[in-house]
């Protein structure tokens, strides 16, 4: 036989490797079917006929170029995100917990606007990343379970991102309010953080910055949030309230021109600002523990009067427990020629545990009780408390 006959077989074996197609990677493939507005606004769109999933939740107008026939199967809502291996279970209780119990408690009566402020969050990774920080933080407080390390990592996050958004030059409407949306979240997340105090001061600051960029509130979804309609608000809450002859005028005019006269604080340079927030700075700390008892007292009101939109006492429980960790600590890093002036706001704060089950219990204790008011057995406060500390220590 000869030798080509001998390696024919090996020939044409190899022949027919050579000619057999290459097997497709299973890659991305960019669809070009979604519709108009999602095409507009850059968005990934999940292709549902009549309208999709984007379009319905913005109430936007939803129109597809051409007519397509669409299967039964490809009418099936895509998930959401394109990465959704990152959020689990308990970005989901975190989530749910975020939009009924744990939103911003401030400004006053903010439920429906915390309900709009979330569907943004599909659009914006920042802000879903900080509601879920909020939401994990939150609930660390109220039950046994330690969520600090996934609050922490998605506050990290939410703040890298936002960071970043804020950095473009075009910011559109809706980008203005996912960050302005993700600022008031994260403040009040850091108002959750036991050693949380600088930084809550900070965002607080970054809020009227970020706020300022928004423009006027009143063509926003923080419409309620603007000054004319927050202004309503207090004027009905004051007017149904039964306890306000326990506050003298004087008192009212004279902190109303205590509060114009730190007005300025907010446009301070950094530099005056960061000096003003140094936990060396001891007059200030003092006047920032004087403004967190005036939050534990008075946060009382809101839940009597808004509470039934969904925040309730627990909300104010892990506030008013924070505020009251946050003014031990400073008085246990002041010398001693400053303990005499922190003495007072101390005592009310350890005595003023006032339960949210009854009614004149604001004002009337502050002036009246002399220490008496007492917690409620029902009250979550001392459970609030009890996580606070053991994050401390």
């Amino acid at each position: 036989m000869s030798e080509s006959s001998v390696g024919s077989p090996a020939v044409g074996a190899s022949t027919a490797l050579t000619k057999r197609k290459p097997i497709p990677r299973k890659g991305h493939t960019k669809s070009r079917a979604g519709c108009v507005c999602c095409k507009k606004r850059k968005v990934k769109c999940d292709e549902v006929a009549p309208q999709c999933g984007p379009c319905q939740r913005l109430g936007l107008p939803c129109e597809y170029l051409g007519k397509q026939n669409r299967s039964q199967s490809s009418s099936v809502a895509r998930p959401l995100r394109t990465t959704p291996a990152m959020y689990d279970a308990n970005d989901m209780n975190f989530f749910r917990h975020f939009l009924f119990e744990a939103y911003p408690p401030l400004p006053i009566d903010g439920f429906t606007v915390w309900q709009q402020a979330s569907k943004l969050s599909h659009e914006y990774e920042f802000l879903l990343h900080a509601m879920l920080g909020l939401g994990a933080s939150h609930l660390g407080l109220l039950t046994p379970t330690d969520y600090n390390k996934v609050a922490l990592k998605h506050r990290v996050t939410a703040i890298r991102e936002l960071n970043s958004h804020l950095s473009q030059p075009n910011i559109s409407k809706s980008g203005g309010e996912a960050a302005f949306a993700a600022m008031l979240v994260l403040t009040f997340q850091s108002s959750y953080m036991a050693d949380g105090m600088v930084d809550f001061l900070t965002m607080v600051r970054g809020c009227w910055l970020v706020g300022y960029g928004v423009g006027d509130l009143e063509q926003t979804i923080f419409k309620t949030f603007a000054r004319s309609s927050y202004y309503e608000k207090i004027k009905v809450l004051a007017q149904r309230d039964d306890t306000v002859h326990y506050l003298d005028a004087l008192i009212a005019n004279q902190f109303c021109a205590s509060v114009r006269r730190i007005a300025p604080f907010w446009e301070l340079t950094s530099n005056d600002f960061s000096h003003f927030v140094d936990p060396q700075n001891y007059v200030s700390q003092l006047v920032i523990m004087h403004t967190l008892v005036l939050d534990f007292v008075m946060s009382k009101k809101a839940v009597d009067e808004f509470g039934k939109t969904g925040i309730g006492r627990h909300g104010y429980d892990c506030r008013r427990a924070m505020s009251k960790v946050w003014i031990e600590e400073i008085q246990g890093r002041l010398p001693a020629q400053y303990q005499e002036y922190a003495e007072w706001p101390v005592k009310l704060v350890k005595s003023l545990n006032y339960s949210f089950d009854k009614d004149a219990e604001v004002w009337e204790p502050f002036l009246l009780s002399r220490g008496t008011a007492t917690l409620s057995e029902t009250d979550t406060l001392s459970l609030v408390e009890g996580q606070v500390y053991r994050c401390l220590f």
